[in-house]
């Protein structure tokens, strides 16, 4: 077995020592029998490109002469290069088993001139060949802990690097700084969105970006997802085969409202279609505006056209609420004024008008509805037979739904 180095680095026996100084002389030749071994053996990297190999060659040779020089100066087995190389690889997309397996090939390689070296010097024991045997082994043994490590702990970096590189483009996309998502390169595919659209924005009040991704994933659909201060922010591929331009099949714009209502716990907007993706910061605008336009609280997603009353009042919501105020101030100054709210929003949001329906809501009688109506359309001066008058009501009622709690 190796020394082990207060530092933790392997040091190789005397043997091994005075063999590999007497091996760095041929490092040269070393270095080209691993590359003809690995690029034979191993099919990833028997199809990298020249430019690739020659890299690969560079290192086999640099990562020998290392190992060969620590080993004989007698010095702890230093892993610079070893290191260096498996984060090249990784990101070269070499697959681990491949890296670990190139490793294994040099490390047999110089274990075998190793021993036949220590094998032919006068005063070699048996014992000393199974003490060196065992010391390149531990060696092998410690760099495949480092490359598993240095390995995965690459890739955690790249793929860190990619979702930053992602938010990035999502930033610029949703922000309308084109300029920005130009100079980043961004594009449809590197979001991970098909190249055509239809599109749609969504805007949820709260959720978790993997689960909200993984959501869309088992409905079918391709999104791409920022958190943001007030919750998430996505675009969305719509599932239609036949896209046209500015419009999406109904069927689509569906499957995408079921998903996202099941998996948002608040409210949740989603903008009209659109084609091109530069559109998506106008979608933005559109899809807060639709989540805008349901009450704080609600577990729902909508589009715009689920309101539009609503979301008009959204759009302008300080108007809306000293409007709401005018309008409804005097309901609001009654003593009775839970139960005329009560009634009036029950009302609005029926789709009859019919009193009897609305008792059945509220757990009362017909005649208590029209009374309470009656009441309201006294104290504001609004006629409930009037289209205007009713478009005021149904603006203040909803203005006070939406105002922060």
């Amino acid at each position: 077995m190796p020394e082990q180095h207060a530092d933790g680095g392997p040091i190789v026996p005397p043997l091994l020592a005075v063999c590999a100084a007497e091996l760095l002389e041929r490092v040269d030749a070393l270095a080209d029998d691993l590359f003809r071994e690995i690029t034979t053996e191993i099919a990833p990297y028997a199809r990298l490109s020249d430019e690739i190999m020659a890299d690969v060659r560079d290192f086999n040779e640099r990562n020998l002469r290392e190992q060969l020089t620590c080993m004989a100066h007698h010095r702890p087995v230093r892993t610079d290069i070893t290191r260096q190389s498996v984060r090249r690889r990784a990101t070269q997309g070499i697959p681990l088993d491949a890296v670990l397996h190139a490793f294994l090939i040099g490390y047999r390689l110089v274990a075998d001139a190793l021993i036949d070296r220590a094998k032919k010097r006068p005063g070699t024991t048996m014992d000393d060949i199974a003490q060196a045997s065992l010391a390149v082994w531990s060696l092998l043994d410690a760099a495949s802990r480092t490359v598993n490590d240095v390995y995965r702990d690459t890739l955690v970096g790249l793929a860190r690097a990619d979702e930053l590189q992602r938010l990035l483009l999502l930033d610029a996309l949703l922000t309308g700084k084109t300029a920005d998502w130009a100079t980043l390169g961004g594009t449809a595919v590197s979001l991970g969105l098909p190249e055509q659209g239809p599109y749609v924005c969504v805007v949820a009040d709260h959720g978790d970006v993997a689960a909200m991704e993984q959501a869309m994933l088992r409905g079918g659909l391709r999104s791409a997802w920022r958190p943001r201060p007030d919750g998430l922010a996505g675009v969305v591929a719509l599932p239609d085969p036949t896209p046209v331009p500015g419009r999406a099949h109904p069927s689509g714009l569906a499957a995408v409202l079921d998903v996202v209502g099941t998996a948002v716990t608040g409210r949740a907007g989603l903008s009209p279609a659109y084609t091109p993706l530069r559109e998506s910061a106008d979608a933005l605008r559109l899809a807060t505006l639709a989540r805008a336009s349901l009450p704080v609280g609600t577990h729902r997603a909508v589009t715009l056209d689920h309101d539009p009353a609503a979301a008009l009042v959204a759009a302008g919501p300080d108007l809306a609420l000293r409007l709401a105020l005018t309008v409804l101030d005097p309901v609001l100054a009654a003593p009775d004024r839970k139960d005329l709210m009560e009634t009036l929003t029950a009302w609005l949001d029926s789709d009859t008008g019919s009193t009897t329906e609305i008792a059945e809501i509220l757990y009362c009688h017909r005649n208590t509805v029209r009374n309470r109506l009656d009441r309201v359309s006294r104290l504001t001066g609004r006629s409930l037979l009037r289209p205007a008058d009713v478009a005021a009501l149904y603006a203040g009622v909803r203005a006070l739904g939406l105002r922060p709690r």
